[in-house]
């Protein structure tokens, strides 16, 4: 291992301390190296992501954490239930059954629990970067050989040197809050998350936290959102949720015990995703629409990988964007293997058929799989899934085939 105590304060600097950033850093420590992470907000502080998929079970494992998670009182979750707007058709996805998923039981998180420097700038020379930072009105600098972006959002480094291409397909936003006094399913389906779908491919979800709160969204596209939306998000969310009439009998004793939140910006890629000395992972490199509960899993899975790029690349002297090909590869394909399902959520084929069954179980179980977090399915799980999409796409053609009989 090439030593750097003469040259750098920290091998890796983390701008960030959300699920990409700590995970990066926690492997790079694992490894030996030397990692300051810089984080702008205090901790414990809200962030939205709760609900867990059991394949994030695997990279806990591979943290030494997943022993930890499991003792923290964290709500257990086994699967996802659908329904749909009139109500009675459900669809239960149940990790047991998922195609390949090892730990079926995952979680619902408090974020705060899951997861105060400033950065100020960042200079790049070829010997290592120099970051300026303030903390508590003071200001300072450090020295270190590589930077990883894990600022979510904000993108730090990403909006530096590209930005976020949003996902033209997945244009939605969110409005969301904390609620009391919604009642819940019994037994082990008591902390699964429930989701209700919209005629206006918008839908609902509810995720319990706690043994009394449960997190209360709403997911709109922008273009119904700009026609409905009213003055404040506490007036908006209400709103949805009023006009959501399958999950009324929910809402009947529900009481705000947070205020309401909205996000917008809800899918994109980062053009650039790494060069020499800095890469990006987590929200700053992309982000997937919430539907499937896909983010703090393809966050911590790219924290892992990133963390093993760089220290080889330490390892060998070469930390150019070079090293990071294969990575941003990674990160790109899961997007992709994932979006595909996000995309056909808010398609009424798809929709139709997720609620009338695919024709065969082992085609449900293997689609439940994906939604499970399988993100290198087997080559048996792949043909399962392009058979489902073909069956989406035959049902694709009857509905257009019926609106225009019905257009006449």
């Amino acid at each position: 291992m090439t030593s750097s105590a003469n040259r750098w304060d920290y091998d890796v600097a983390v701008i960030g301390g959300g699920p990409g950033g700590s995970t990066a850093a926690t492997a790079l420590a694992q490894r030996g190296r030397r990692v300051v992470v810089l984080e702008r907000e205090r901790f414990p502080r809200f962030h939205i992501g709760e609900s867990q998929l059991p394949w994030t079970n695997e990279i806990l494992r591979t943290l030494g954490v997943r022993d930890t998670i499991a003792a923290s009182g964290f709500i257990e979750k086994w699967g996802a239930s659908f329904r749909g707007p009139d109500g009675p058709d459900e669809r239960y996805a149940d990790f047991r059954f998922a195609r390949e998923t090892p730990t079926p039981q995952t979680f619902q998180v408090l974020r705060e629990k899951f997861d105060e420097h400033r950065l100020t700038d960042a200079a790049f020379d070829s010997d290592g970067v120099t970051l300026s930072f303030s903390h508590n009105g003071s200001a300072g600098t450090m020295r270190v050989g590589v930077v990883i972006d894990a600022s979510g959002r904000t993108g730090v480094l990403v909006k530096r040197f590209g930005r976020h291409e949003p996902d033209p397909l997945l244009l939605n936003i969110a409005v969301h809050a904390q609620y009391e006094g919604i009642p819940r399913a019994s037994g082990r389906r008591a902390g699964d998350i429930r989701m209700y779908t919209r005629p206006d491919m918008g839908w609902l979800w509810f995720i319990p936290l706690s043994d009394t709160v449960i997190s209360v969204g709403a997911v709109i596209p922008q273009v119904v959102h700009r026609r409905e939306s009213k003055a404040t998000p506490e007036e908006s969310l209400a709103h949805y949720l009023a006009n959501t009439p399958a999950a009324l009998s929910l809402l009947e004793g529900a009481r705000r015990v947070s205020p309401a939140r909205f996000d917008a910006d809800y899918s994109y890629l980062a053009t650039r995703m790494a060069g020499d000395r800095w890469v990006a992972v987590g929200d700053a490199a992309a982000f997937l629409d919430p539907v499937f509960s896909t983010g703090v899993m393809l966050a911590m899975q790219a924290g892992v990988e990133v963390a093993e790029a760089i220290d080889n690349g330490l390892r060998t002297g070469d930390v150019s964007a070079r090293i990071f090909t294969d990575y941003e590869y990674a990160v790109r394909r899961r997007y992709h293997h994932f979006r595909r399902f996000a995309v056909g959520f808010y398609e009424p084929a798809f929709r139709k058929l997720w609620y009338s069954r695919p024709p065969l179980r082992s085609i449900f179980d293997a689609v439940v799989s994906v939604l499970a977090g399988n993100w290198r399915p087997s080559f048996v799980t792949r043909v399962l899934v392009e058979i489902f999409f073909a069956v989406v796409a035959a049902e694709r053609v009857l509905l257009k085939i019926r609106g225009s009989r019905g257009a006449r």
